[in-house]
């Protein structure tokens, strides 16, 4: 057990309800939990594994997750502004975002295939060199996001507003995009489209 961490090493199968979490209360592993309405901010997880919970209106804003594991998350209506997932446990990670301000984060790298944002608002997030082959975007914000060396493949932004994607670098192969999001993909060469 991590002497840093609280009595038990895992929790599993509880419902966690309006928590202050600090690095001395957490617990080395979490499976089939239920946060909701949970302050993780500005704390350092570390080594914590997730594993098939959800999370609801929790606060995770400018947390470090240095070798955090996420397998089968859920995250709903909860606020990440700022947090960085370049650093977590790429190997693990499968989550799914729903309703999440997560403005200013970062996926550098990541594996985030299959990954659904649906009405999430990511304004200057950041997915350079990120796998989002089959990610879907609906109704997300994607204002001044980041979009370099990505694979885009089969990814879903049909319903997405204010993005703009440099197909000269980025794979694009059967992507989806709306008639009124071409935009997006030709403001990289200039070119203005009107109604």
């Amino acid at each position: 057990m991590n002497p840093k961490r609280g009595k038990t090493a895992s929790t599993e199968e509880r419902v966690i309800e309006k928590t202050v979490f600090t690095e001395a209360t957490l617990e080395t592993e979490y499976s089939n939990c239920l946060f909701s309405n949970c302050d993780f901010s500005d704390i350092h997880l570390g080594e914590v594994l997730f594993d098939n919970c959800r999370f609801v209106a929790c606060n995770f804003s400018l947390v470090k997750m240095e070798k955090t594991s996420w397998s089968h998350v859920r995250f709903e209506e909860c606020k990440m502004t700022g947090i960085d997932f370049t650093d977590c446990n790429r190997f693990t990670f499968s989550a799914c975002f729903i309703g999440c301000n997560l403005n200013y984060a970062v996926f550098t790298a990541n594996n985030l295939q299959d990954t659904r944002f649906e009405d999430c608002t990511l304004e200057e997030a950041t997915f350079s060199q990120s796998n989002l082959k089959g990610a879907s975007f609906a109704n997300c914000n994607l204002r001044r996001a980041i979009f370099s060396s990505s694979n885009l493949e089969k990814a879903d932004f049909s319903t997405a507003l204010h993005f703009e994607i440099d197909p000269n670098s980025n794979k694009l192969t059967n992507a989806t995009f709306s008639r009124f999001g071409l935009s997006g993909l030709v403001a990289s060469f200039g070119i203005k489209l009107v109604d």
